[in-house]
Formats: structure tokens, sequence, C-alpha cells
């Protein structure tokens, strides 16, 4: 059997387009179907929300999941068959190729209650005039910071975060200090690092039409070179090193060899179980100390509903569900990000010392200091996603170099985005 992958939807056009809008596909059979990415304590809390929807007389279910990479070749596999899942998650990173191959049904006739929602989450699924999704959470990128082992080692950690320029002073010093330890991972693969990295730079990732890469080379270059260096001072890892510590228990925070993580703020949640030491939630580090306008607040994960699907109506209520009842609220905390509405971040934060509250906080507190949210990511962008780590990891094993690595890239984001 042959398995489509991402590359391959994304090549399918107008034939994908026209396979998920085929006439009488409205009739229902068999329970509706609701599928997530995400590792297992998503997964738990998922099925916790949709035992609450069960037991409060929701229409029947099945559910499927998987991790973050599966899921997209599964799900391209799925639209392509016209069998995708009636209720998905969906990442922004994919969202306008799944939008803009009509493969998402438009929420705007379903009624669903987005009231209380905080508006730049209620309208980040909007999409040439129509409505492909609601955001499930307000996320910013940030960086957890093991206090305890920084104290430890004689360090201290500046409230409000690092310069880059600060922060490679500190990744040194600490790597010296401590045997056996890096001052951080290396993060010069992560491209939605780097997009933060780029925005305090004066431009945008993309131009307002996704159709142009207007971060420049040189960006790229002094990005790739930044994380080279730091590497070759032993301040981050070798290659052969990050390439096994890409899970969660096995990063480089959960072993104690580095005090620093960086992600997605709800993330902070998957390694506290891990670190002895409360995690601090701190911005990531930044071109003029105090200057925030490179991050943003957003909503990078939807719900949505298959352009395909026989249960559009029991859909919508179940995504109303998990974004407004206490119950659904409760079970999943922040684990998909800061809930995107007051209601749902009162109930979560009640423990004020808990990692979920410290990532709501930190949230709270980056409203009004950041730049102006990012539209959303263009089609191809999952592509350019890939292709930015696979060009670190070849700089990282020598086989390439900045400057080569930056000149690959820009000339793959302008093939990819010209599409």
């Amino acid at each position: 059997m042959t398995t489509l992958s991402r590359r391959t939807l994304l090549g399918l056009g107008a034939a994908t387009a026209a396979a998920i809008t085929v006439p009488g596909c409205s009739g229902k059979s068999g329970p509706m179907r609701v599928s997530w990415y995400g590792p297992d304590p998503v997964t738990k809390a998922l099925n916790k929300a949709l035992d609450a929807w069960k037991s409060g007389g929701g229409a029947e279910y099945t559910a499927e999941s998987a991790p973050f990479d599966d899921y997209w070749d599964k799900l391209a596999t799925q639209t392509s068959g016209n069998n995708a899942p009636d209720v998905l998650r969906m990442s922004m990173s994919y969202f306008s190729d799944y939008a803009g191959r009509s493969a998402l049904k438009d929420l705007g006739s379903l009624g669903i209650d987005t009231s209380g929602l905080d508006k730049d989450v209620a309208a980040s699924g909007v999409a040439d005039g129509k409505n492909y999704g609601i955001g499930q959470s307000s996320i910013s990128y940030s960086m957890y910071v093991d206090e305890g082992a920084i104290k430890k080692a004689g360090g201290t950690v500046p409230t409000a975060g690092w310069t880059w320029e600060k922060f490679a002073e500190f990744a040194r010093d600490y790597a010296g200090s401590v045997p056996g330890s890096f001052g951080s991972s290396d993060q010069a693969g992560n491209f939605q690092l780097f997009e933060v990295y780029a925005r305090q730079h004066g431009t945008e990732m993309f131009s307002d039409d996704g159709g142009k890469l207007l971060t420049t080379k040189d960006t790229v270059q002094e990005w790739f070179q930044y994380w080279a260096d730091l590497r070759t001072a032993k301040a981050a890892p070798p290659q052969n090193v990050s390439g096994e510590t890409t899970a969660i228990e096995k990063s480089l925070i959960a072993t104690g060899k580095s005090p620093l993580q960086f992600g997605w703020v709800q993330q902070v949640t998957f390694y506290q179980p891990l670190v002895k030491s409360p995690l601090a939630v701190l911005p990531v580090p930044q071109g003029k100390a105090g200057d925030l306008s490179g991050q943003f607040v957003k909503g990078l994960d939807l719900w949505c509903v298959s352009a395909a699907s026989k249960h559009p109506e029991d859909a919508a209520k179940l995504i109303g569900f998990l974004l407004n009842d206490e119950k659904a609220i409760k079970a999943i905390g922040i684990l998909l990000g800061v809930p995107p509405s007051k209601k749902a971040r009162d109930l979560v934060s009640a423990d004020a010392g808990s990692a979920g509250a410290r990532a709501i906080k930190y949230v709270e507190d980056l409203a009004g200091k950041v730049g102006p949210s990012p539209k959303p990511w263009p089609k191809g962008y999952g592509e350019l996603l890939t292709g930015f780590g696979r060009i670190a990891e070849n700089i990282g094993f020598g086989k390439s170099n900045p400057a080569a690595g930056a000149q690959e890239f820009t000339e793959m984001a302008g093939k990819t985005l010209g599409q």
C-alpha cells in the first residue's frame, strides 16, 4: 500500500479539492471521528474531555491520535482518500495548505460559540474571509529555565531574560563551570524560534500574501553562524548529541545536562514533571534588552471540521464543548496552550504554584509588549519547517556551512512560496 506524505498532499492541488468536495457525502454512517496530535499527556487529557462529552449525552465518536510528524502523513493520506476525520486538530504550520485546497469546512454557519474567546484566537482560523478553524489556545514562544541548576552553578537569571549576546556568554560560562553539561540545547534548526529572531531584525518572516520570504539571507546566515559558534565553544551540544535528545524525557534539561529549553509556552508542563526545581518561563533572548517586539501571542493550533465530514453539526457542537464546557476546560488544562478565554484561564490557574499557572501568567504579562500577530503561515510552510531543520542538521554535521545553508534555504523558500 502506498502511503502519501505531507509533500504528496501539497502536490495534489485541484485533484485533492475535487476528491473531498464530491456531492452526496452528507449521509451519516458510523460515529463521528475525532483526531489530534501530541504526546501522551495530551491524549490522556483529550480522552478525559471526551468522556465528559459522552457522559453529558454528546454524540457517539471514535478517537484517533498520533505523534506530530506521524499525524500529518496520516492526515494527508486520509484527506486524499476523502476519509479525513470529522473533527481534527490543525496546526498553523499546515493550515493554509488544507484551507487553500478546500479540505476544511467553513464553520461560519455552524453556530459555534466563540463569544468568550480572545479576539485574536477567535479569528486565527479566518482565511479569504471564511472561518476554517477555531483557535484552541493563546501561545507564545518561550524559554524554560532551571533556576535551581543555575544558582547551584553560581549563576543568576535575569528577570526579563537575556539578549542574544548575553545568552551566548551565559551558555559558554555555564558549560565551562559544570563538567559534562551544555549551556543550552542547539536551536539552529528551530524554524519557529528563528521567526522571532527574524522579526527582531525588523521584518515579518513572510509577505502579507504569503508569496515571498521577507527575511534576508544575511539574517538566516547570522542565525546558523550563532549556533555554530556555540557548538564550537561546546556551549551547545554537537549534532550527534542533539539528534539523540529530541524526545522530552531525553532532552538536556530533563537529564540535567542543560538548564535551558525552548518551546511554545504550554510545553513547560511536559518538562516540569521531569525537573526537580520549578521551571521559570521567560521570553526568548532579544536583540535589544527589553524589546519584545519580535515575539507574538497567537492561536497557532485550531479545531477544524473536515470538508468531507458526514457529521458537521455534531462536530461543531463538540468543538464548542471543548472550548466552553467547564469539565472539558479542566481536563485539558494548558496542554494545548494557554486557554483562549478568561473563563478558562481562571478555571485552570487555581494552583498558583503550578507550571500551568506560570505559563498563563507569562502570556498575560506579554500582552501589550509583543509585536503584532503574524498572518496565518503560508502554503508550503510545513515544507520550509522541515527543510530549515534539515539544512541546520547538515551544517551541524559539517556537510555544509552557515553561508551555504542560508543560500540553500532562501532558494528553497523562493521556489516553495512561489508555487
